[in-house]
């Protein structure tokens, strides 16, 4: 405006117009520098505005990120409250669950106390049967053993009488040797004197040889009988000694069982029960055991020179089901695996080889009539490696099942 008013021709003509226009160019002035000036505040704005928009750019951007933390925050607090509430519902399961068990666990305690004083009932009445059987096997041991001491008494009384008696055999068979070699000389001279009288030296020579073969078989009748005697005598001390090892067992048997299903027996003076079983066919009887606790009671009976077909090469051993206290009580028929084991008495532990057997043992239920099972060894098997020394072997019975 003012550019336009210096170079205007009109401004001549409007000189009384002056006053006007220099208010007017005081108003465009104070209008020249309120545009500066709202120019400078519009860029001001405008930088504020677009610090502003920057600002609510930023805004909305941690609004966005807010909003979706806010969303993941409401789904894990969905996904807790889910949890949570599956978590009181397993709970309340839980705890229901063991409020039965406890229940149940109660009732369970109440019945075992009951068994528990059941049993100490059954326990006390069969302590005081146990003790009243063991008096009696007691008794009967006493008396066992009284009579074992009068048939002892009685045997060493037949056992005396037998040798007088064989010796008045012999004193008897030794004078009729002595009349014989007497009636021999006698003869003798006879036919030296009479050697003319053929038929006399022949009565006389019938006569000697009937007497003599009346002499031998008075020997050989002697002789059986001596056999026969020395037989029933060791018989007799075989049942002796079993009846002993008996009693020893009845003892032990009235005090505490082997109830463990294990047995190891050493066997001693092997050579010479090898010959009386040779010569007497005698068998030895292990002390009696059971495979558990009131179980079957058992023994191992053994033929050392063997019996039957295996006589002579073998030793025979069977393991016996005897009748026993708990019979009743028991499962039948009776059905037993065993191992039969010779131990190896090696000086070295490492390289012993146990020679082992297994065996199958059966009862019957009806009468208890007992199938025995027997096995054999063959000596030349025990004579080998260290199955024997010192004279003595040992056998081991282990029962399975």
């Amino acid at each position: 405006m003012r550019s336009h008013l210096k170079e205007c021709p009109r401004n001549q003509h409007h000189l009384g117009s002056e006053q006007r226009t220099s208010v007017s160019m005081d108003r465009l002035d104070r209008l020249d520098r309120l545009d500066r000036q709202s120019d400078q505040r519009l860029l001001v704005i405008e930088q504020d505005v677009a610090t502003i928009r920057s600002v609510l750019n930023e805004e909305i951007r941690q609004r966005l990120h807010l909003i979706t933390d806010v969303g993941n925050i409401r789904k894990q607090n969905q996904v807790v409250e889910d949890w949570t509430r599956e978590t009181e519902k397993a709970i309340d399961d839980l705890r229901c669950q063991t409020e039965q068990e406890t229940s149940r666990k109660a009732f369970a305690i109440e019945q075992n106390q009951l068994d528990v004083q059941y049993c100490c009932d059954i326990t006390q009445s069969l302590k005081e049967q146990v003790q009243s059987r063991l008096d009696e096997a007691q008794k009967l041991v006493n008396q066992l053993s009284a009579d074992v001491t009068c048939h002892q008494n009685q045997l060493n009384d037949n056992i005396l009488k037998l040798e007088e008696l064989i010796f008045e055999n012999e004193r008897l068979n030794r004078e009729k040797f002595f009349q014989i070699e007497e009636f021999l000389q006698q003869i003798n001279e006879d036919i030296k004197t009479k050697l003319g009288n053929s038929d006399y030296v022949t009565s006389k020579q019938a006569t000697l040889d009937y007497e003599v073969k009346n002499v031998k078989n008075i020997v050989c009748e002697t002789e059986e009988r001596c056999d026969k005697l020395d037989r029933a005598l060791h018989q007799t001390l075989q049942n002796i000694s079993d009846l002993e090892t008996q009693m020893a067992m009845q003892q032990r048997i009235a005090s505490v069982q082997n109830i463990r299903g294990h047995l190891i027996w050493r066997i001693k003076d092997y050579s010479k029960k090898l010959e009386e079983s040779k010569q007497y066919d005698t068998i030895l009887h292990s002390a009696m055991f059971s495979n558990k606790a009131f179980g079957y009671a058992l023994r191992l009976d053994i033929y050392l020179n063997g019996k039957g077909t295996w006589k002579g090469r073998n030793m025979i051993a069977c393991l016996n089901v005897l009748s026993g206290e708990y019979d009743p009580l028991l499962a039948w028929p009776c059905r037993l695996q065993a191992e039969i084991i010779i131990r190896d008495q090696c000086s070295n532990a490492a390289d012993a080889e146990d020679y082992v057997k297994t065996i199958f043992v059966r009862k019957k239920s009806d009468d208890f009539i007992q199938s025995n099972q027997y096995f054999h060894i063959p000596h030349k098997v025990i004579t080998s490696r260290s199955y024997l020394r010192n004279d003595s072997m040992f056998i081991e019975v282990r029962v399975l099942k």
